[in-house]
Formats: structure tokens, sequence, C-alpha cells
């Protein structure tokens, strides 16, 4: 009653002159507000989740392989987990909150998401969190060169195909002996595509070698080496017409005398540079299989880099090697400590 006398007395000829027309906004007006009222009240009553919804899977599986997922960092007491994961079957669910599921990776060659949901009842927000594995299989890498001269390397029957350029031959692909190192993502899958990645220390034994062609064996398999800097500076001059290069420096223009045109699961495993002419002259393959640090725990660079071991190394704590980056022309130089970074490896042999 107070309210509607102090709205007339403000105004009263307005009041008299619009009398439904106010009454009618003052009603939407209220409902209105009492919605708005409602959804704040409705909201306000809604907490968030205690932590985010996490979970670790590989970065690349083989077809046909089943992985384990498991969802943590919520705390918030009767949290449940809900799954979705497009086209991967096989699905088993272990555990009573549904936290941990396993999954097989299909046949097709494919980056498939995995989406977990967390949800505590009707008092607090959903949240969600989205990661992926990609399928790796026979076909995924294709626009490499195959070689007529192969070997098969004794400890665990894996062929290798080899080239020959300058005075040595060259393995046409990175090394991939189980023995030692890790795949990139510690995933063996990604180890079928790109080979092993290894650190110095691991690579050689930590026995550092000079000379055309009298590498150690390393992890190579019996009869092959690990280049050494004069091995690679023999590659270096075969690349540039016969001409050296001067000593450790970087070579310049020749990266895509190196480099494969080649495709992971239909993609393009060196992304496209305007500055860089892709012509694998000699059969060796050069992928981009990044690097490793942290004792194999942390991978970055694939796709973008390609990272090999010289067997010379540059001081008591250091060892060098050779790398090209999708985005340049040169074949560059560098060095890093021993057990700290993990790099490809290629193995050599003097030609006959």
């Amino acid at each position: 009653m107070k309210k509607t006398e102090r709205v007339g007395g403000v105004a009263p000829k307005f009041f008299r002159a619009g009398l439904f027309a106010k009454i009618l906004m003052l009603s939407l007006v209220a409902v209105f507000a009492a919605c708005d009222k409602d959804d704040d009240e409705e909201g306000d009553t809604l907490s968030f989740l205690e932590g985010y919804p996490t979970f670790e899977c590989p970065v690349y599986a083989m077809i046909g392989d089943t992985i384990t997922v498991t969802a943590s960092g919520v705390v918030t007491e009767g949290v449940e987990y809900s799954w979705s994961y497009g086209a991967l079957d096989s699905i088993t669910v272990i555990g009573k909150d549904k936290a941990t599921i396993k999954l097989m990776i299909p046949d097709t060659l494919a980056t498939f998401d995995i989406t977990v949901t967390a949800s505590a009842g009707d008092l607090y927000y959903t949240s969600i969190y989205t990661g992926n594995v990609t399928s790796v299989g026979p076909g995924s890498l294709t626009g490499v060169e195959e070689s007529d001269n192969v070997f098969v390397d004794a400890r665990d029957s894996q062929m290798y195909g080899y080239v020959k350029v300058g005075n040595l031959y060259w393995m046409d692909r990175n090394l991939n002996w189980k023995g030692a190192g890790q795949g990139y993502g510690r995933s063996d899958a990604a180890a079928y595509v790109f080979g092993r990645l290894y650190t110095w220390k691991d690579a050689t034994g930590g026995v550092s070698a000079t000379g055309l062609g009298n590498g150690v064996q390393g992890v190579c398999p019996e009869g092959w080496s690990i280049p050494t800097k004069e091995d690679w500076e023999d590659l270096g001059a075969a690349l540039n017409g016969g001409e050296p290069f001067a000593s450790g420096a970087d070579w310049a223009g020749v990266a895509g005398k190196l480099m494969a045109p080649a495709f992971f699961n239909g993609e393009k495993i060196w992304p496209y540079s305007p500055e860089v002419d892709i012509t694998n002259d000699y059969g060796w393959n050069a992928l981009s299989g990044g690097t490793g640090v942290l004792d194999y725990t942390v991978f970055s660079n694939i796709c973008k880099y390609g990272f090999w071991w010289v067997g010379t190394e540059r001081d008591s704590n250091n060892a060098y090697f050779r790398y090209i980056f999708c985005e340049y022309p040169n074949v560059s130089v560098n060095y890093s400590s021993k057990d700290g970074m993990a790099a490809s490896v290629r193995c050599v042999k003097l030609a006959e």
C-alpha cells in the first residue's frame, strides 16, 4: 500500500493517464525480476568441483592395442566420471566410480578424442577434460623411399635398408632397437614410425670416437657404428657436390636433400616451408622425430625437428648432434649434455 501511494504521489497525471500500461509494465518487470532472482538463487546454490579432471593416455598406440586410462584430479566427495570416446570400441569399465576404462584401438589410422566428465550430484557444476590418442599401424608412414639394399638386425629381427652416400653406408631410417632409449612419448607405436630416441650415453655407451668409419658400435647392430664427426663431415661433403663444409659448421641449403616428403597417417611429417625444397636425393629419409629430455619423461618437437647424434664428444660433459628444422634449409650442428637430451640414431659403416 505504501508503494502504491508513493508512486501515485510522484506523478499523478502520468499514473492516471497510463494506469493500465503502468500496471502491465510493472507486472512484467516483477515477473522478469522473479525469474532473475530464481536463476541467481539457483546459481548461488551450485558449487565448483574441488580440482579438475584429468587423465594420461599414450600419445600413440598400435591398432589392436588395449590402453588403460584412469581419471583423477577431482577430490570432491562422491565424484563420478563418465566417458565419451568417439570411434574407439571394446570399452571395459573398471571400478565402482568408473574412473578407469580400457579402450581397444580400432584399425582405423586416425586421431581419436577421449573425453571424461566429472560430476558430483545436482549441487555441483560438471567439469570436463579431453585428450587424444593417435593410432599407428601398417600404412601410417608413406612417402619414404625403399632401398634395395637391406639387412636384418640379429638382435630383434628388424629389417633396415641402407644407402651409400660419400664413402659410407647409412641406414635409411632411424634405429628402433628396444634395448635402450624410448619412443617419442615413451611410445613403441611412435618408434614404429620415427625410430627410438636415445641419450648420447645410452647410444654410445659413454665412449667417444673419431675417424671415418671408426665409431663405436653402441646401440647399433653388429658391424655398424654411431657416426663420428668425420662420418658426418663426409656426408656433408657429398651433399655439397664433393666440396667439404668447414669443420663444425652448419651445412647451408642441403637439408632438403636428406628430408623425406613423408606422411604420417596422411599428414605431412615436415610442414611446408617456402625455404625448403624436399627432394630426398639419396633416399636418406630424414624424418622430424623430435626429442626428449629429463630421463625420457618430456618430449617435444615432433614433426618440426629431427635430431641425430654425433658419436664424437665436445668435452667430458657434452656431445655434438646434427639437426634439421622444418623451416630452414640447413643441416645445423649444436651440442647437449650427454645424458640430458634424447635424439635419433643413424648407424653407418664404411662402404665396400
